[in-house]
């Protein structure tokens, strides 16, 4: 069994306009490794950076860091060919993944922006929750 910690090793967030547009698209990106992966310490460790940025531009959020992996030597041999082989363990995205996303909430929250969370209605689409279809998400 593995185990997958996250540390920061640099924090990037600006908000680049004062007002809101109406309309928001996010695009977020996870390079995962953002460079070579290396063994330190009985631990494996991969290197990472997460990227949140809007069209209008509204914010830019960059998060780098490392997912640090512990377990036995043979798993973590496994997984060090795996990431040759561009196969990465769905655990290990998820865990990086997650846990970013979880820091620019709190980082959009104190810019005073939207968060990046799809699939969370910010404005209900008028007409449509009282005809029973849901909220609409208008992002």
């Amino acid at each position: 069994m593995i185990n997958v910690s996250i540390q920061l090793t640099s924090i990037t967030a600006e908000r680049l306009a004062e007002t809101i547009p109406p309309k928001l698209n996010f695009n977020i990106n996870l390079a995962l490794p953002s460079s070579k992966p290396y063994f330190q310490d009985n631990k494996f460790t991969i290197p990472f950076t997460f990227t949140v940025t809007t069209l209008p531009p509204l914010v830019n959020i960059t998060l780098k860091g490392r997912a640090l992996i512990t377990g036995e030597r043979k798993e973590l041999e496994k997984i060090e060919k795996d990431i040759k082989n561009k196969k990465i363990p769905q655990p290990i995205i998820q865990t990086v993944f997650m846990n970013m996303i979880a820091e620019s909430i709190i980082l959009s929250r104190s810019l005073g922006t939207p968060p990046p969370v799809p699939g969370i209605p910010q404005q209900v689409a008028r007409g449509k929750a009282e005809k029973g279809h849901g909220p609409g998400a208008i992002i």
